[in-house]
């Protein structure tokens, strides 16, 4: 991915407090990464037997997403994130999945998610999740509540298989962001019951413990201004990982793009941290695709401030 993001930061807004926190995320972000901000706003026409009943026009739902699109460009007060002028656009469309197709020609797609209740974490799910799961690349979600300024770590969620696309993405955060790295590795259930982690490692631990060493150390090669540091846990993946977390972290995952209720029914990790993480996390996907102009199937409105 590298550390200069020319492809440039997305970050979806809605008008609520929290997507406006997440410009502030996104606008920080792209400053580090000298990348281009978008603030985008997508709309979806009510069905034609409901729109006189809810009392809601597409001309309504346009204007709201606009306002939504100028208070968050606004809230910038005439910064240039990146060096660059920021870019307005007004979509026609499902927010999470047009937001999913940009995700395949941008660097990162930003959301802020709501505070939800349990029940509605674990059954309702949200625009976050849903574009969490669908997205080709990556998304950072920006929970209620979580802080937006520089963070005091990276905190790398590390599997024993490839690793790279979250280490590539937490090593450019962490270089960028000019603070540590932690690279963290959560033993299956079954096998850490009834280990004491904070004893002598096993010669099954040293050797999961080496195999995460070798994924860090390749990419400590390509960033040797990072210092990473390799700690191994034990015990459901979810608790471990969010336990972890100081209130200043970022946590990134990776993650394979799927359907928001298979996501659900497997119980995937990443699903599950997004919906109860208190801090800024980014789920690192492979780059699948690149959209060209011609190929989007939307339509939008697009407005520059700040000049180009």
């Amino acid at each position: 991915m590298g550390s200069t993001w020319q492809r440039g930061i997305v970050v979806g807004v809605d008008g609520s407090p929290q997507s406006m926190a997440a410009v502030d995320w996104a606008a920080l972000t792209a400053d580090r990464h000298g990348a281009p901000l978008t603030v985008l706003s997508a709309y979806v026409s009510p069905p034609a037997n409901m729109a006189g009943t809810m009392g809601v026009s597409v001309t309504d739902l346009r204007d709201r997403a606009n306002d939504a699109v100028e208070r968050g460009a606004a809230r910038l007060d005439g910064a240039r994130p990146g060096g660059h002028g920021v870019e307005e656009q007004v979509v026609h469309g499902d927010p999470a999945q047009v937001l999913a197709q940009r995700s395949a020609s941008a660097d990162l797609v930003v959301v802020g998610r709501r505070g939800l209740g349990a029940l509605d974490r674990a059954v309702l799910g949200s625009v976050s999740g849903a574009l969490a799961a669908a997205a080709s690349g990556p998304v950072a979600v920006i929970p209620s509540g979580a802080a937006t300024g520089e963070p005091s770590r990276v905190v790398v969620a590390v599997s024993d298989d490839d690793a790279d696309p979250q280490l590539d993405l937490g090593f450019a955060e962490a270089q960028q962001r000019a603070c540590p790295l932690v690279a963290l590795h959560v033993r299956e259930p079954g096998l850490a019951a009834g280990l004491d982690l904070g004893g002598p490692d096993t010669q099954h631990q040293e050797a999961e413990r080496d195999g995460v060493r070798r994924q860090v150390a390749r990419w400590s090669e390509k960033y040797p201004s990072v210092a990473p540091t390799v700690v191994l846990g034990g015990g459901n993946p979810v608790d471990v990982l969010l336990d972890e977390l100081g209130p200043d972290d970022v946590l990134v995952l990776g993650g394979r793009p799927h359907s928001p209720t298979a996501g659900r029914l497997r119980y995937s990790v990443a699903d599950a941290v997004l919906r109860r993480s208190r801090n800024p996390v980014i789920v690192a996907h492979h780059q699948v695709s690149r959209h060209t102009k011609g190929d989007e199937p939307w339509t939008s409105s697009t407005r520059r401030s700040g000049g180009s």
